[in-house]
């Protein structure tokens, strides 16, 4: 799709960065996002997904929680549905992110059920860091669950916040090919960022031993 005018004006910080482009807005603009979050941390990916032109809508009947307000929502609404909710704000930020037709990647805090197309951004915790675990199109899909399983939920407040971000900027790297096909990272308060170990699966776990002389 060829970017419009107006297009080219909104997302002109997007379109200088080298690793973007002209090609590659027009690549976040044809792939969406799907959001299974209640939280701070999928609320503010869901918005800085939303500002950077990926079409978003929510999934799932879980209502907003108390957590939730923020970039988007604000506290009138707390414990409405997330679907409707969402569909309402992301069209006020950004009329090219209203259509959730287009694509449909996941980006979802744990607890969640994994399904569709990559890219698959989970958000996530362990207690003291947040996480984020990513998996592109090539990725093995039992190493990521086999990852996702050992985490917690992520955490809230402004690392919650913080984390979404972080989220965000990962779902659109893996858009645009930027990312490994799998991986994780830490955020650590108070603002660092760490690799994170990703678990092999036994297939992949048993590729990787070296073969007996």
């Amino acid at each position: 799709m060829a970017l419009r005018e107006d297009q080219i004006l909104r997302y002109s910080r997007q379109i200088l960065l080298r690793e973007v482009g002209g090609r590659g807005q027009e690549a976040l603009l044809s792939g969406g996002a799907r959001v299974d979050a209640t939280g701070a941390s999928g609320m503010t990916a869901a918005a800085y997904l939303a500002g950077g032109g990926s079409p978003v809508a929510g999934v799932g009947s879980l209502t907003l929680g108390p957590w939730a307000p923020g970039f988007l929502m604000s506290a009138t609404d707390v414990g409405q549905p997330v679907a409707a909710t969402l569909a309402r704000e992301v069209a006020a930020l950004n009329p090219d992110a209203a259509n959730p037709e287009r694509g449909g990647g996941l980006l979802a805090e744990l607890p969640t059920a994994w399904s569709g197309d990559a890219p698959w951004v989970a958000l996530c915790g362990d207690g003291a860091r947040a996480g984020v675990v990513f998996r592109g199109a090539k990725g093995c899909v039992w190493c990521f669950g086999e990852t996702v399983r050992h985490l917690g939920p992520p955490p809230d407040g402004a690392l919650g916040v913080a984390l979404g971000t972080l989220g965000a900027m990962v779902f659109q790297r893996l858009r645009l090919g930027l990312e490994p096909s799998l991986g994780g990272r830490w955020l650590v308060p108070p603002g660092g960022l760490e690799e994170m170990d990703v678990r092999q699966c036994s297939r992949c776990a048993s590729r990787a031993e070296p073969s007996s002389p």
